[in-house]
């Protein structure tokens, strides 16, 4: 059953994201030609500044997701009305401060914007943001339960449906006004009627959400969903100021036409990154309920697989960037629009680090781990943005990346997986850096071995190099990872799973 919804849950994820990624491309390249660069670098900025109020949120959506694994298995509808309950009240709570805080916070926009070339209405864009960004509170909370029941992927004829509808309408917008602000309130449209059908859904699928008589949470329970939060608050200051600042700091210390130009690599990237984390996402609800069952030696064992599948795809994705993103930016957009490959190293090799990190990380958020790491994030903000300033204004874009990279380094790469082998586990976390330190060493092979037979062969920046340069980073890193590793047992215990799950295809393709 597990397995089961987990591919349900990977399957209608990387379909419904297969339509809607294309439709960004033609998004995108169609807002650069029709409103420029500079207001692609405007949505970008404030999306990054908006993200601190989410801040507000304190983590209630992951302790409130781990709180429902337990209920949900066990079938206990007065416990979950109840969270869920809880989980209403806050959101609405949140929604109003968050709101209240953005109001204040448009006050110091003309701080973080340098050279602001002739924007129009900044404030009135920054306000539709604003609703954007505080009225998702009334109505999201509720898909944690659908999430957090393995039946995410009931979800996404909706969201992609209303996601592909959008992009199409934007377009239209685009091409005829040439209008940020129309642009911004057909999404605001969209989005809140996607809200309010998906909502209605949810109620027909867990009917108990409607009854009027809920009881409190539990007094123990309570103080359990309160300690998480605190600790997920902590996690969540720590994740802000590493992935969301670096647009913020790009636009006060060089331009917001630079964050502009930066932002297609991060859509590219962000765009994969997507479709690599549907899988990893996809299984944490059955990994809840399998530690919930506590079967700590079979949690091992899928961890360990959990692992080798994150080396795998993080690494083969970062031959691929590596090997890849320019050329493509200069056939996608032209040779205007490109970055350093300096710049671009820096960023794939924190890349790589923090996507080595979500197997881990997501064990440590199924399992409810939270407290144990929580000042871990704090202390790598601090790094990241002293850091960050510094180097900025010495190395210019490439200083802003090197700051984020070290500050990867200093602490989450080694002791997150501390954490979770001695509280999850319940052992050492010996094996588990020896893997790491092999993984990272074939990687950097890869890419130095990919890169020069690239060069060699496919040196020119077109269509038919890219797609040369995208065989040979199929094939070559794929190849030498299958010689280097297929005796291991992590690679002999996903070769079972997959041929489990494609014999279960083919048998019910035959009962059909």
């Amino acid at each position: 059953m597990r397995i089961r919804n987990s591919i349900y849950n990977i399957i209608a994820g990387i379909g419904g994201s297969v339509a809607t990624s294309l439709l960004s491309f033609v998004s995108r390249t169609v807002f650069i030609y029709t409103i420029g660069v500079t207001y692609l670098g405007l949505n970008g900025l404030i999306l990054n500044v908006l993200a601190m109020l989410n801040l507000t949120e304190l983590g209630i959506g992951a302790a409130i997701n781990y709180s429902l694994y337990k209920p949900l298995l066990e079938k206990d509808t007065v416990k979950i009305k109840a969270i869920m309950k809880f989980y209403q009240k806050a959101y609405i709570i949140i929604g109003l401060v968050v709101f209240g805080l953005g109001l204040v916070l448009m006050l110091f926009l003309k701080y973080i914007i340098k050279d602001p070339q002739g924007i129009e209405n900044l404030n009135l864009i920054y306000l539709i943001f604003l609703f954007n960004t505080a009225y998702t509170y009334f109505f999201t909370y509720k898909r944690t339960l659908i999430s957090a029941d393995q039946k995410a992927y009931l979800l996404v004829p909706f969201t992609t449906g209303f996601q592909i509808l959008m992009v199409v309408f934007q377009i239209i917008v685009l091409v005829l006004f040439k209008n940020f602000i129309l642009f911004l309130l057909t999404q605001t449209l969209f989005n809140v009627v996607q809200n309010i059908v998906i909502n209605k859904y949810i109620d027909s699928k867990y009917p108990y959400l409607r009854d009027k008589e809920v009881l409190p949470v539990p007094r123990e329970e309570l103080n359990t969903i309160k300690k998480n939060i605190k600790a997920t608050f902590l996690h969540n200051i720590g994740d802000y100021a590493i992935n969301s600042t670096d647009n913020i700091i790009i636009s006060a210390f060089i331009s917001i036409v630079v964050v502009g130009v930066y932002s297609n690599y991060l859509l590219i990237i962000t765009t994969v990154n997507t479709f690599i984390m549907i899988i990893f996402n996809s299984t944490a609800a059955s990994f809840g309920n399998l530690i919930a069952e506590d079967n700590r030696e079979k949690s091992l064992q899928m961890s360990r697989i959990f692992d080798f599948i994150g080396f795998w795809i993080f690494g083969w994705a970062t031959v691929c960037f590596y090997n890849l993103l320019n050329p493509f930016i200069a056939v996608w957009l032209g040779p205007d629009f490109l970055i350093g490959q300096v710049i671009i190293t820096v960023v794939l090799a924190n890349y790589y680090l923090t996507g080595m990190r979500a197997p881990i990380s997501i064990v440590k958020v199924s399992a409810g781990v939270y407290t144990q790491d929580q000042f871990v994030p704090l202390i790598q903000a601090v790094v990241n943005l002293v850091l960050s300033v510094i180097l900025v204004q010495k190395w210019g874009l490439v200083g802003v990346f090197a700051g984020t990279l070290i500050s990867s380094v200093v602490l989450p790469c080694w002791y997150r997986p501390i954490v979770v082998y001695t509280n999850v586990f319940q052992t050492s976390a010996r094996r588990y850096f020896i893997k790491y330190l092999i993984y990272g060493l074939f990687v950097l092979f890869s890419v130095i071995l990919t890169k020069y037979l690239c060069g060699l062969f496919f040196p020119s920046y077109t269509i038919g190099g890219l797609l040369g340069r995208f065989i040979l980073c199929l094939l070559v890193p794929n190849l030498l990872l299958v010689l280097a590793f297929y005796r291991t047992d992590e690679f002999q215990q996903l070769a079972v799973i997959l041929k489990r799950i494609l014999g279960g295809i083919k048998w019910k393709k035959r009962l059909a």
